[in-house]
């Protein structure tokens, strides 16, 4: 296992891995920041959590998340096959870019994604990280290509990316809708006083499990480059390799966890308003059930290593919960605007990497 003495001994000698970690942990506070109010807008629009509550239990469980993805990363990846941490670092191919170049690349793709998730927060929409993230990345790849150091876009991480962001608009409606539908059926005959007391106390725990599954799933993405950056140092040995090797080492996931806790603590309150009453009216046990489908549907993804955005996940949950009554109790503008934003932080974040990256990257000696 690499120790924490070497790698600051590899960050001396090029020093652009500090700016790249530097504004990676800037990236990891936005996120919490953004997708922490997400995670816990149904349960403070219901009224079963206060928000200043919701907001301390969502920095918590995010931090529980972070840490149990980076100790036990590289286990699911053998049990399942996927790894979050894994996915994210072998998505572009740098080519022969010199260490400092490929760190410098890395960087621009960062900044791509503060870049764009700010004109979202701006508009008081969930910007999704994970979207500009592996945008970033892959506009910051494609500038090498361009430059001629070779290099190339990872077929398999992308096509887990698609899978991801297309499986989360379906798969999140439809298990959003099926839960609500088998809650109602279970509770058709029950007292309905004694229900609403039930799922009022339970969103407290689906709030929590919500939050914990998006500490696994971006807390991952952002212990993937952290792994990245530090493997990209190792000289001596091929990335995959070296990635191998330093995946689940215990001190790097600490910074990414610590962050996305304070992020989530600091959350975005225009963003909580946004979801909690921007898309639909729902109840307390709709509330419950759009927690629930949302947590299933990023631990599946998780567990076999696709990259999932939690808003777009948790945005679909809510309408296909909201659904389960009319149709009409969804706000579809509003829906479709964060849908669109979730998709456009593809190619908004890496044409912004790209253009960061043919600017800068020639400051790189």
């Amino acid at each position: 296992m690499p120790s924490f003495v070497d790698f600051i001994k590899l960050c001396n000698a090029h020093p652009w891995a500090y700016i790249a970690l530097f504004i990676n942990l800037c990236v990891v506070f936005i996120n919490g920041y953004t997708d922490g109010p997400a995670t816990i807008a149904t349960a403070v629009h219901t009224r079963a959590i206060r928000p200043r509550t919701a907001f301390i239990l969502s920095a918590v469980f995010n931090l529980l998340g972070a840490v149990a993805i980076g100790a036990f990363s590289i286990y699911l990846s053998k049990v399942f096959g996927g790894d979050i941490v894994n996915t994210i670092s072998s998505l572009v191919d740098f080519g022969s870019a010199s260490i400092d170049r490929i760190l410098c690349i890395i960087a621009c793709g960062l900044i791509a994604i503060i870049l764009v998730s700010q004109i979202c927060t701006f508009l008081g929409l969930p910007s999704s990280q994970s979207n500009c993230l592996i945008g970033g990345l892959t506009g910051g790849g494609l500038s090498l290509m361009v430059l001629g150091y070779g290099g190339s876009i990872g077929l398999i991480p992308w096509i887990k990316v698609l899978a991801g962001f297309v499986g989360s608009l379906i798969v999140g409606f439809l298990l959003g809708f099926g839960i609500t539908k088998l809650i109602e059926v279970i509770c058709r005959n029950m007292n309905k006083g004694k229900t609403n007391r039930f799922f009022n106390n339970g969103q407290i725990i689906s709030s929590c499990l919500m939050n914990f599954v998006h500490g696994i799933q971006d807390g991952g993405k952002f212990i993937g480059i952290t792994v990245l950056i530090f493997a990209i140092l190792y000289q001596d040995k091929p990335l995959g390799e070296a990635v191998n090797i330093i995946n689940g080492t215990w001190w790097i996931y600490l910074p990414v966890s610590i962050v996305l806790f304070v992020g989530c603590l600091l959350g975005n309150k225009k963003i909580l308003n946004s979801l909690g009453r921007g898309m639909a009216n729902i109840n307390n046990y709709q509330a419950f059930a759009t927690d629930i489908a949302a947590s299933i549907g990023l631990l599946v993804a998780t567990l076999f290593g696709l990259p999932l955005s939690t808003g777009t996940i948790k945005n679909t949950a809510i309408m296909g919960t909201a659904a389960t009554r009319s149709v009409r109790r969804v706000k579809w503008k509003k829906a479709g605007q964060i849908v669109l934003w979730n998709a456009l932080a593809f190619p908004l974040s890496a044409l912004a990497a790209f253009i960061f990256a043919m600017i800068f990257v020639w400051t790189v000696k």
